[in-house]
């Protein structure tokens, strides 16, 4: 049974203005996915003639496979075309504008090798065409099958039957350590506990080095990387939550402290490599998130 959609919007730089300009909707990947693919997204948006709503996301730890109407600078693409994301360690920025759409799916973290067919370590930070990257999946057809689709809803499932064909015919023991190693990554994102590669190594019954390994195979970058950004993209969002609700904040200092940091100096220096500002000034930006929509 696939798990239940996350109603957040974490790793979102300021929700509620991506909101008012675009239809974001989630939906779940399916049982053949369970494990490997997270769930599926898309977007679509209507800019006001002249207008530019610029997007920033904090990435989770994970790949994506999409396909839409835009690239990365912001240049409409006519017809649409699919791209394929390693994990982004940096920010990721794309400004939107006139009409268009995107669907995806967002693998789990340690998803992403099965689905490139070959080390996810080697496309960090990289973006390959679709109709080049994936052995065993014909993106050409994949990208033409999506672009007569009417609805993000029939685009989604065309995507969604090609990814889940594709997986059908990896190797059954390469789909099992994937989903193990997803497994594992897991505690990093739920587990406010785990704060070193050790305690996922030992939850996993695997040495340090053998972790790193199948990181690199199936996520791409190391458990410690995962552990820190879950961290910040949790630190941003408790920010965001006291906002929501109205509460008192209850300061970066506690917050440092309630992740595990030894001091808020060290929250700070990672919030600054991750999300290239600092915490009172991500706060001081921030406004009240909404909840995507799901179906």
């Amino acid at each position: 049974m696939s798990r239940p959609l996350p109603n957040d919007t974490r790793g979102i730089l300021d929700p509620v203005e991506m909101m008012r300009h675009v239809d974001f909707v989630r939906l779940p990947a399916g049982p053949a996915l369970d494990g490997i693919i997270e769930w599926f997204w898309s977007v679509s948006w209507e800019i006001p003639d002249g207008k530019i709503h610029h997007q920033q996301v904090l990435n989770h730890p994970a790949g994506n496979i999409s396909v839409g109407t835009i690239d990365d600078d912001g240049v409409s693409l006519d017809p649409a075309e699919g791209r394929v994301y390693g994990v982004m360690t940096g920010l990721s920025h794309r400004p939107l504008t006139a009409t268009g759409w995107t669907v995806a799916a967002r693998t789990t973290v340690g998803g992403l090798g099965v689905i490139l067919g070959f080390p996810a370590k080697d496309v960090v930070d990289t973006e390959l065409r679709l109709d080049q990257s994936l052995p065993g999946l014909d993106g050409t057809q994949l990208v033409k099958a999506v672009r007569r689709a009417a609805t993000n809803e029939a685009r989604t499932v065309c995507l969604q039957r090609s990814l889940t064909e594709m997986v059908a015919e990896r190797e059954q023991s390469q789909v099992d350590e994937a989903r193990e190693v997803a497994r594992i990554a897991a505690m990093a994102e739920h587990d406010r506990t785990v704060r070193r590669s050790e305690q996922l190594a030992e939850a996993g019954g695997v040495s340090v080095r053998t972790l790193q390994r199948l990181f690199d195979v199936h996520v791409g970058v190391s458990p410690s990387f995962v552990i820190r950004r879950w961290r910040i993209i949790e630190a941003a969002e408790s920010a965001l939550e006291a906002l929501e609700t109205g509460t008192k904040w209850k300061g970066w200092s506690t917050v440092a402290a309630e992740l595990g940091y030894s001091d808020q100096a060290h929250l700070t220096r990672d919030f600054r490599k991750h999300l290239g500002t600092s915490p009172a000034a991500y706060l001081s930006q921030a406004t009240t998130p909404a909840a995507p929509r799901e179906s």
